[in-house]
């Protein structure tokens, strides 16, 4: 087993993290599995973060692709080429999907040459953006 420096910080019972979650996925199926499922999103946040936010979310709200796919109005294959990394959505699919995800996109601006450090401003994404 491959254990990273941030799993080998020992717990207070005196065993490494990692080994304590190792034996908690070896005890319970559902454990083991939510497991998997959250190294992949963190490898998968490495490529595409907006991938990996998709697949997070609808793996927190236990919603299959084909549920996403039908209530944002697109192809089940299309949620996975997304959620695969290699594909980013165009604004208005992107807004579909979040909006079935309890989730709005938010536009950014940061101004950078200032005396004071970064300024940012967010706000929703324009409807105008959804045609």
């Amino acid at each position: 087993m491959l254990v990273s420096e941030a799993d080998s910080e020992v717990s207070p019972v005196g065993r490494p993290a990692a080994e304590a979650a190792a034996g908690r996925a070896r005890r319970s199926q559902e454990y083991g599995e939510a497991r998997q499922e959250y190294a992949a999103i963190r490898r998968l946040r490495e490529k595409n973060w907006i991938a990996a936010h998709i697949r997070e979310r609808r793996y927190e709200l236990d919603l299959t692709q084909q549920e996403v796919a039908r209530r944002a109005g697109t192809s089940h294959s299309f949620i996975s080429k997304i959620e695969s990394g290699d594909h980013v959505p165009t604004i208005p699919v992107l807004k579909r999907i979040l909006a079935v995800l309890d989730e709005q996109l938010l536009i950014g601006i940061e101004r950078t040459n200032t005396d004071h450090g970064p300024e940012r401003e967010i706000a929703p994404a324009p409807e105008a953006l959804s045609a």
